[in-house]
């Protein structure tokens, strides 16, 4: 008979358990500060801001005055002597038509060179071109006086542009004065001692209902 199977079996005890080792976590200090209502943050300052931008604002242009009303300026006078122009030219053309062909071409020029030689003297257009008329000048003495019937200054004044060359300085002159003391005077101007104002223009009046 086998002895060994009479020896008892002890049973193996389980492992003990173990605790796992976890490393401390460090505690993170966050310090507190009291502050008070005088120590808050407030609005930025200006001078604390952003750099402010500086914005240029375009100038108005300059009126210039006189004792009788504002001086005309370059770009109203420009289109009066345009459409002046283009009213000589028609006289030119329609006295061209008219005329017996042994004139030549000659004396239709000379009726479109003595409208733009009288045209602020005529009185029936009274003291206004057409050209001015239509913007709204009026050409008159340093005084105030109409040139209307008034030949001496309108024709000193208006001459010297009735030639092609001389009229194309003249506009030039009156561009080169827009900011200076002689603003609104071109050479015929100085000579005949006029000048050219803005007018209101006429309103036509209605009667009232009585």
């Amino acid at each position: 008979m086998d002895q060994s199977s009479d020896i008892p079996v002890r049973p193996t005890p389980p492992p003990p358990d173990i605790p796992r080792y976890t490393p401390p976590v460090p505690s993170i200090l966050i310090p507190t500060v009291e502050t008070t209502d005088a120590q808050l943050p407030g609005p930025p300052t200006p001078s604390e801001s952003a750099p402010k931008l500086k914005l240029r604002v375009a100038q108005e242009p300059e009126i210039h005055l006189s004792p009788h009303g504002a001086l005309a300026p370059f770009n109203t006078r420009a289109i009066a002597a345009a459409i002046d122009g283009m009213f000589a030219l028609g006289l030119s053309i329609t006295a061209w038509l008219v005329l017996p062909a042994t004139f030549g071409i000659s004396l239709p020029c000379l009726v479109g060179l003595a409208y733009l030689a009288a045209r602020d003297s005529v009185a029936i257009f009274g003291g206004q071109s057409i050209g001015k008329k239509a913007m709204h000048l009026q050409a008159m003495t340093l005084d105030g006086e109409s040139l209307a019937g008034n030949w001496q200054p309108g024709l000193l004044r208006n001459v010297p542009v009735a030639i092609l060359p001389f009229a194309l300085v003249e506009l030039f002159i009156l561009l080169t004065r827009e900011d200076k003391p002689e603003h609104g005077r071109r050479l015929g101007d100085e000579w005949a001692n006029t000048k050219v104002i803005v007018v209101e223009p006429a309103t036509s009046k209605t009667p009232t209902d009585r």
